[in-house]
């Protein structure tokens, strides 16, 4: 699947691997295990119990998959200053003195220290020290954590490291290489057993002029609320993925084109209709969409992405913020 150009910021995962992130993970975990001064390991923690806070998505995809533990009785601050527990100077966006995390008998609480950005748990601001949950994201600057609180911790460890490698450390939904596997095995499918396949690319229209205007951290929220709508109206078996910056793909099994030019107009309109509010700014943001669909001459999955792609470049060059159709006029008939 040939990649579009960037934005350097884009947290990909798409060149992770399994056995890089554990292998990286591995030999790191243990310089990086942070306590505050003083800490006493035995203030009144259950032993049985690991607290620990993985790195899921960097704005320059440094240390993914890195873990940091919890000692019972200590804190953990995150920020720029390099006397940080978790000190990510190369992180614009963070404060030097960002957040802190502290392991209190049981509890595990996340407070924010005054920072420019603020602290985000699970999408929502945290105006005081609020109780962390074991499985909970939290939002430092452009940067996100996971946090494990389990009996059996290197299990959920291990399975959240699954999850970074197949899905976008942002939006939380498939990643491009997830995607590439998904429709390879689809089309497959589609030709062997004669059933129709069809794709849906999409990407935000002047979608710099909102990083430009809002602030990247604005352009991240944007971009992780668009997901989430989207995300809402699919059915089980369609796949959809962030193939790289503004620009994502559903991929629609069992689906002709006519059922694939609906949805990809239903979602134009709820874009078109969309408000995002991030703190006090509110952001409109259309989408211009390219739908193919499988024929028998493809001869790969990357066939059928260049096709919707054809169809998407169409759209942003004829006035974005509408649907365009492959083969295009002499084939099949463009909405918009």
């Amino acid at each position: 699947m040939k990649r579009r150009p960037n934005d350097t910021r884009d947290p990909s995962t798409d060149s992770l691997s399994l056995r890089e992130v554990s292998a990286a993970a591995r030999t790191t975990t243990d310089q990086l295990l942070t306590i505050s001064d003083g800490a006493d390991p035995s203030a009144g923690a259950t032993a049985s119990f690991e607290a620990d806070v993985i790195l899921i998505a960097h704005p320059e995809n440094r240390r993914l998959g890195t873990r940091f533990r919890l000692i019972p009785g200590g804190s953990l601050d995150i920020g720029r200053s390099p006397s940080a527990g978790i000190s990510l100077p190369e992180v614009p966006s963070l404060s030097r003195s960002h957040a802190r995390l502290r392991f209190q008998g049981e509890r595990i609480t996340l407070e924010d220290l005054g920072s420019r950005n603020g602290t985000f748990l699970n999408d929502r601001a945290v105006r005081g020290p609020v109780e962390l949950e074991s499985g909970d994201r939290f939002q430092v600057g452009s940067v996100h954590f996971k946090f494990l609180h389990e009996r059996d911790v290197e299990h959920a460890y291990h399975e959240a490291i699954h999850q970074m490698v197949i899905r976008d450390g942002l939006t939380e939904i498939y990643n491009r290489r997830k995607f590439q596997e998904e429709g390879t095995r689809e089309l497959a499918r589609a030709q062997r057993h004669d059933r129709p396949l069809s794709l849906v690319m999409f990407d935000i229209d002047h979608f710099k002029e909102v990083n430009d205007t809002h602030g990247h951290l604005c352009g991240d929220a944007v971009l992780k609320q668009l997901a989430a709508r989207v995300g809402d109206l699919l059915r089980p078996e369609q796949v959809f993925a962030r193939l790289g910056g503004e620009e994502f793909g559903i991929l629609c099994p069992e689906t002709a084109i006519d059922g694939a030019v609906a949805l990809a107009d239903k979602l134009r309109q709820l874009f078109e209709e969309a408000r995002y509010e991030i703190g006090k700014s509110e952001v409109v943001a259309t989408c211009s969409f390219g739908v193919a669909a499988a024929t028998p001459e493809m001869t790969g999955f990357d066939d059928l992405v260049a096709a919707a792609d054809r169809a998407l470049y169409r759209a942003k060059n004829r006035g974005r913020n509408r649907v365009e159709v492959e083969p295009g006029p002499s084939g099949a008939a463009d909405a918009g």
